[in-house]
Order: C-alpha cells, then sequence, then structure tokens
C-alpha cells in the first residue's frame, strides 16, 4: 500500500503543478486544463484546486504514516 500512496500523491502533485504552470498567466474566468478550457466562477476553480490538493495531503499523509508504523517492509 506504500508504493500506491507514493505513486498517487507524486500523480496528484505532477498534477497540480501542470495546472499551476498553465494557468501562471490567466485571469481566473478562464481556467486551463491540460488539454481544455474551463470557463466557471473563480470561486468553482479554487475550490476545484482546493479539493486535488486536499487529495494530495491525504495521500501523502497516509504513505508518512503507514512508513513511520512499520517501517521495514515496502510493500
Amino acid at each position: 500500500m506504500k508504493a500506491l500512496y507514493l505513486i498517487i500523491s507524486i500523480i496528484f502533485t505532477a498534477f497540480l503543478g501542470a495546472i499551476a504552470y498553465l494557468n501562471a498567466n490567466s485571469s481566473l474566468t478562464k481556467f486551463n486544463l491540460i488539454f481544455m478550457e474551463i470557463s466557471a466562477s473563480p470561486a468553482v476553480i479554487i475550490m476545484i484546486i482546493a479539493v486535488v490538493g486536499i487529495f494530495t495531503g491525504a495521500f501523502y499523509h497516509a504513505f508518512l504514516s503507514s512508513t513511520l508504523d512499520n517501517p521495514e517492509t515496502f510493500e
């Protein structure tokens, strides 16, 4: 499970980094995902990014918790 938690958290971190890089100089009314542009209110865009960040943090927390509970095995 540790490997799964680590892989998913790295994927979410890369996704957040790509979103941040692609939207560095855009306004909040036009949000660029990797292959499409979304027109939404700024509150919805911020909430989507926050939810992805929460999932990323949860998987990092699960990885660190499982590593600290049993550091010898890496499944």
